[in-house]
């Protein structure tokens, strides 16, 4: 028995006692109830996962896709993360949340609307048929008396904090006045034996968590605010009441939390697409010249391919090879693909060097061949000056690929080429364009491709100025 000075002492909580209590049974209240049903939850917070009202469930676009359940923007699939401290130090085999428009007195269901005319403007509570502890809810509490924050991350959960297991979940409806409306605004966590209950000292702190997700959700009220009236529980009578939660069992209890809805925010604002992709004849990423992370190439000279004693000519006794180089970026979100266009060396009259063709070779010094391919390797000359003191960077085409038949364009076209360059060309390319590097997944913050070109001729080759003009396209997909 409490005495006087007590029982003045507790008044307030005891009056809101009397409400929550009056919410949950129609009987009358008990003779004989514990003194520990009068000792109240302390340090009490509601955080929402949306305080959004349940009517307001889409993006600024309208669009649900990026207002997922559990996220700031979705009121109609919520989750909720509440915390306190225990007053008893007695073991929790159970907890009651009601919903209700008042702290105290009669409970009405938080809503402005009814099933017919708008089911997402009152509150709801909706689990499936098999909630899960760990996946749809959780309850995590502290042996000790120790300080966690109001705003603890479940997913975080550390050190002396312990979550349980063996635990199920119902959602009911409970109000003082019964009315056609049928959403859940009451619900009942459970130990599921004695030996699942929570051994916990006065002070102890508790998370109880109701993930938002797909199937398991509490739909907010379509306005104002809400209170949630909160209690602990024990079980007398040996487990015939769990699940039926009664208030001669209350531990610590009879008070509330609040929280209120409102709108979100709607910002607006537009992320134009850019691209930038430029060609040239001079690696932006030597030494010698001043560049930014990813400035454009902008020197494009005309290629001179062949010995440069002999007025840059070809010979059946040596290969001959050059270099040109593209940069790209882009924010397009799907990636791009990098495409080349053109025609095989040709001379005035029509007579032209045979493309290498549509699979990847090696060069065959004596035989007329002209392809391409991307050069991966790290460069020593990379400004075609023949010094070779350049500083190269890494593989810079990351993150598009290069093309199979158009990614081995490293390595010998003298000598021994049995392990050397490979190169390929489509004369079909002039008209229908071939891709060479692609990146389909997300935006290219910086990609350098290093192409190189072999050229070949045989003794038959008719005499001439062979030239050609290759193209490379860069294709985005937004």
């Amino acid at each position: 028995m409490y005495k006087l000075k007590e029982a003045a002492k507790r008044g307030v909580a005891f009056a809101g006692a009397v409400g929550m209590l009056a919410g949950i049974s129609t009987t009358a209240f008990p003779a004989l109830v514990s003194a520990d049903a009068l000792n109240p939850l302390t340090e009490r917070s509601l955080m929402l996962t949306s305080s959004s009202p349940g009517w307001a469930y889409t993006d600024g676009s309208n669009n649900p896709t990026y207002a997922p359940p559990g996220s700031g923007p979705n009121g109609q699939k919520t989750g909720q993360l509440f915390s306190f401290r225990v007053s008893s130090a007695v073991a929790i085999e159970g907890f009651s949340f009601q919903y209700c428009t008042t702290a105290a007195g009669n409970c009405i269901a938080p809503g402005n609307g009814t099933d017919t005319a708008n089911e997402q403007s009152n509150l709801d509570v909706q689990f499936d048929n098999s909630p899960a502890v760990g996946t749809d809810f959780d309850v995590y509490y502290a042996p000790d008396n120790g300080t966690y924050s109001a705003t603890f991350d479940p997913a975080d959960a550390s050190g002396s904090l312990t979550d349980v297991s063996n635990w199920s979940v119902t959602a009911d409806r409970l109000v003082t006045t019964p009315n056609a409306d049928t959403e859940n605004n009451y619900i009942e966590l459970y130990a599921d034996s004695d030996a699942s209950a929570i051994p916990i000292t006065t002070g102890a702190q508790i998370f109880v968590v109701f993930y938002g997700n797909e199937n398991n959700y509490i739909t907010n009220p379509g306005e104002g605010s809400f209170f949630v009236r909160m209690n602990t529980y024990l079980d007398n009578n040996d487990d015939a009441v769990i699940g039926d939660l009664q208030s001669v069992d209350i531990i610590d209890g009879g008070v509330t939390v609040a929280n209120v809805m409102n709108e979100s925010i709607h910002i607006t604002t537009k992320v134009l697409e850019t691209m930038a992709f430029s060609v040239g004849t001079v690696n932006p990423d030597t030494t010698q010249i001043t560049h930014g992370p990813c400035d454009n190439i902008d020197v494009n000279d005309q290629i001179q391919m062949g010995d440069d004693q002999n007025e840059y000519s070809l010979s059946t006794t040596t290969a001959y090879d050059a270099k040109s180089y593209w940069r790209l970026s882009t924010n397009s979100s799907g990636g791009a693909t990098v495409y080349y266009s053109g025609e095989t060396l040709t001379n005035t009259v029509g007579d032209l060097i045979a493309p290498i063709g549509l699979t990847a070779t090696k060069s065959n010094v004596g035989a007329p061949q002209f392809g391409l391919a991307l050069d991966q390797s790290t460069q020593t000359d990379l400004d075609n000056t023949g010094t070779g003191d350049e500083v190269a960077p890494a593989n810079t085409l990351a993150p598009l690929v290069a093309t199979a038949d158009y990614d081995l364009g490293a390595g010998n076209i003298n000598g021994d080429v049995s392990s050397g360059a490979e190169f390929a060309f489509d004369r079909d390319s002039l008209t229908s364009p071939v891709s060479i590097a692609t990146f389909p997944s997300d935006v290219i913050n910086c990609s350098t491709g290093v192409m190189r070109y072999i050229a070949n001729i045989a003794p038959s080759t008719p005499a001439g100025v062979y030239t050609t003009k290759i193209n490379y396209i860069a294709a985005p997909q937004y």
